[in-house]
């Protein structure tokens, strides 16, 4: 139970000031459990699709530039697999993917270069960048906003059309303070007549 920091006397859990004292109380907010729920299926979504956009990449003929459109496709599918309900969710989810594909990528292209010790100056030698490689980046951003929202655009259309409904740790906490709860199945059974 929480006591008053100035005087001591015991608190009721919603009080805003001391009943003894009157002085305010002060709260300490601690993450809810879905919020931490919400933060770890994030990082697994941002994670999984990171591995999508490299696996999308690693199959690209050599020399074929695909700029952002790995990630945004895997940024498609994983709200969608993730059957992302909230835009600000998608949104996360979908930087998420952007931010650890582009690092993943950078890490096995710089580290590979570093490995066989050869220059970046050496390793891109006679290629110039062209406005379109330039456009693609600062686009970068652009297409993730795009992606999450096309995303859970999806991800709502497939849940209105199969009449899914995901619930949150908020709503199975309310159900668990309401009492026992479950599936009750009828107990008739069918009776067939035989004709004999």
């Amino acid at each position: 139970m929480v006591s008053c920091e100035k005087c001591g006397f015991p608190l009721p859990e919603d009080a805003e000031y001391c009943p003894n004292c009157g002085s305010p109380v002060r709260r300490v907010h601690t993450p809810s459990r879905a919020a931490l729920m919400s933060a770890g299926r994030i990082l697994q979504a941002g994670i999984l699709g990171a591995f999508i956009s490299v696996m999308i990449s690693s199959l690209t003929l050599p020399g074929v530039q695909l700029y952002f459109i790995p990630s945004f496709v895997s940024s498609l599918l994983v709200i969608f697999l993730f059957r992302t309900r909230r835009f600000e969710e998608a949104i996360t989810i979908s930087f998420a993917v952007y931010l650890f594909s582009d690092a993943i990528l950078g890490g096995i292209i710089f580290g590979s270069l570093y490995i066989k010790g050869i220059s970046l100056s050496e390793a891109y030698r006679g290629y110039m960048l062209t406005f379109l490689d330039v456009a693609a980046y600062v686009f970068n951003p652009v297409s993730a906003l795009i992606a999450a929202y096309l995303g859970n655009r999806i991800a709502l259309s497939m849940i209105g059309e199969s009449g899914e409904y995901e619930r949150t740790a908020e709503q199975y906490a309310s159900e668990e303070a309401g009492g026992p709860g479950g599936v009750i199945y009828s107990l008739k059974r069918h009776i067939h007549s035989h004709k004999v």
